[in-house]
Formats: C-alpha cells, structure tokens, sequence
C-alpha cells in the first residue's frame, strides 16, 4: 500500500499561507511558465511543474508535459510530493520504480509512471512549504548535482517571488479597507452604486452626464465632468492604481549607483 506522509508540525500555518495567496484554481500557465522551461533547459527532462499544496490537494500551477489535458489538481496524499514537503534538500530519484515509497504508488506498479522524479520543496524565507516544483522524464535519466544546485537556487528564488506576492496582497487589502472606513466615515451617504460608478468614471467607462449626478452631488466630480480633489482623494485612499515613477531626487556623485537606483524599484 502506498503510505500517506505525516502532516508537518506548522501544518496549519502553512496551509493557510498557500490558501490566503487565492492562485489555486486559476490559470497561473504563464506567470510561472519561465521557471518550468527553465528547469526543462536545464536537465534535459522532458516534464517540469509548479505546484502549491493546501491542506487537501496539490495543484498545478503550471507545467511542461507532453500531457498538456492531463488533471491539475489530485488529493495531496495520491501525490509524490507529499513526502518531500519535510526535507530540507531536493529529492532526486533515478529510478521510481526502485524507490521504497515511490515505488509503491499505483501508478508506478501499474507502469503508468516511470522514469526519474526530482522534487524541490519551495519555501518562504521562514521555512512555510508552499507546494513542490517537480523535474520528471519518462526513462531514468542522470541529473547533474550541479544542475541539482542551478535548479534549487532557482526554486528559493520562486518561494520569494510567492512570499513578496502574499505581503503585496496582504498590504493591499489593508490599504483598500483603510480606503473603505475612509469612504464611510467622510461620506456617510456613499452607496456601493455610487463608489463602482466612481470607479468607472476614473476607468472612462461612464456612459452619459447623467450617470454622474449622484457623484456631483457628494461633489467626487465636478460640474464639469472632472474628478475633484476630495474624489481623488477617495481614489488614493482605495489604493486601487499603482503609482507609476515615483518622483525622488537622486545624487548622481556615484554615477554608477546612482543609476542602479533609478531602476530598483522595476
């Protein structure tokens, strides 16, 4: 029987990370299509996955495979990967077939799995496992431990990646409910109507004049058609748009640096 591996101790903690970051689910092929070609390029593989893992499932995110239709979500304990969520260092097998764990899974006894299997956990920079990002070919194949090393540096850079992720969702919800008690503290009278119309007048998307009567009236937008300071303020406080090139003043005695710094924040 396969077995099934024991949760971790901060189980719950690191559940709800990968739950609070809301990409399970969605169409994540693209925003993490470099990492898997990478790892491709780099082994010679011809399978490559980013998966999280949440307390139930493990789901793709993206992933090279000559499977293209194959399931993206399976429950966590049918997985490989289940059993490497604790180990601090990739775990490479040559052969699956031959593995004490692996080697009982139902789809390596029935042949459908073969091949060689690298997992990497990818974590947080305080240690949360996130999910894994899987390296696998077909017929077992040598991996380098150099290429081992490339990929695992590549791996901690894609648990920071998703780390800074979650603190700029994190932060943003923060700022948009500021905005909101903002919203309901000046403007009593504000109806959700009312802030979505705003919303689309600063998108253009409102159809007539008349769309924006109730707006003129809470003075968000003037007489003219033009989006007043305390409506523009309202905006801001929502946190709604990114502010482009932030201005700042830089001393450009160290050209070099100088230049680097104009640049850091991209």
């Amino acid at each position: 029987m396969y077995p099934v591996a024991d949760k971790l101790p901060n189980e719950i903690e690191r559940a709800a990370f990968v739950e609070a970051l809301a990409l399970i689910g969605t169409d994540q092929q693209d925003e993490f299509y470099a990492f898997c070609e990478i790892g491709k390029l780099l082994s010679g593989y011809s399978k490559t996955m980013v998966s999280l893992i949440d307390s139930t499932h493990q789901c793709v995110l993206s992933g090279i495979s000559i499977e293209p239709d194959a399931d993206r979500s399976w429950p966590v304990e049918k997985s490989f990967c289940q059993h490497i969520l604790a180990d601090l260092e990739p775990t490479i097998v040559f052969d699956i077939s031959e593995h004490p764990v692996f080697g009982k899974h139902p789809n390596v006894v029935s042949g459908k799995m073969t091949g060689s299997y690298c997992g990497f956990p990818i974590r947080t920079s305080d240690n949360l496992v996130l999910g894994t990002y899987c390296l696998g070919n077909d017929t077992p194949k040598a991996i380098s431990t150099e290429v081992v090393s490339a990929v695992d540096n590549m791996v901690t850079k894609l648990g920071a990646y998703l780390q800074r992720q979650s603190n700029i969702q994190r932060d943003n919800s923060h700022k948009m409910l500021l905005g909101l008690k903002h919203a309901q503290e000046n403007y009593p009278e504000l109806t959700l109507q009312d802030l979505i119309l705003l919303i689309e007048f600063r998108n253009g998307n409102f159809k007539n004049a008349n769309d924006l009567k109730p707006l003129k009236k809470l003075k968000l937008i003037s007489e003219h058609e033009k989006l007043t300071d305390n409506g523009a303020e309202l905006l801001d406080k929502l946190n709604l748009y990114d502010t482009s090139f932030a201005s700042r003043k830089i001393d450009f005695t160290d050209q070099a640096a100088a230049f680097d710094a104009l640049f850091e924040d991209l």
